[in-house]
């Protein structure tokens, strides 16, 4: 809804900096040098969901968008799982 009032709106204010990092690896060469700003990231979290994000299609849906909140906390688990504690050794 954020995404739809106010396009240009920061980021932060729905992502943190972990899904923002992860959501930027996940988006094609050629969308990278897009702006950053909130509609950038809802289009990414709708393209892990299933929009192909193509010149003609009409904005996202909220089926689209859950499906990849939904993979997207998938994405931040696994590199959670990934990373180890800084306490452990080896």
């Amino acid at each position: 809804m954020l995404s739809r009032d106010a396009p240009a709106a920061d980021p932060a204010a729905v992502f943190t900096e972990d899904e923002r990092h992860l959501l930027d690896q996940a988006t094609p060469h050629r969308k990278r040098q897009a702006r950053r700003d909130l509609q950038f990231y809802v289009r990414a979290v709708a393209r892990l969901g299933g929009y192909l994000d193509r010149a003609s299609d009409a904005p996202p849906g909220t089926t689209v968008i859950w499906r990849g909140f939904s993979r997207l906390a998938d994405l931040v688990e696994g590199a959670r799982l990934a990373t180890p504690p800084p306490d452990t050794c080896g």
